[in-house]
């Protein structure tokens, strides 16, 4: 058997908080980083592949160099 239900209470509506910013910063920051760097590399004259093959070297290392400090750092070292 079905149950009735009036229209008005098939939908319920969702509550809506405004405790958290639309865009996580840190990413638009870096964004933002990125594409002044670009820019300004192409403005002076670097070729935009040249611009981009080094945008990208130098995020992957750096994700890399954060990722070995933060499992240097985080080690629990043994006391013998």
């Amino acid at each position: 058997m079905k149950k009735k239900t009036a229209r008005a209470a098939a939908c319920v509506e969702a509550p809506t908080t405004g405790t958290g910013p639309l865009v996580p910063v840190p990413a638009t920051i870096i964004v933002v980083i990125v594409i002044l760097l670009t820019a300004a590399l192409t403005f002076y004259g670097m070729p935009v592949d040249t611009v981009i093959t080094i945008l990208a070297v130098g995020g992957l290392l750096g994700i890399e160099l954060i990722r070995r400090l933060v499992d240097t750092l985080t080690t629990r070292r043994q006391v013998s």
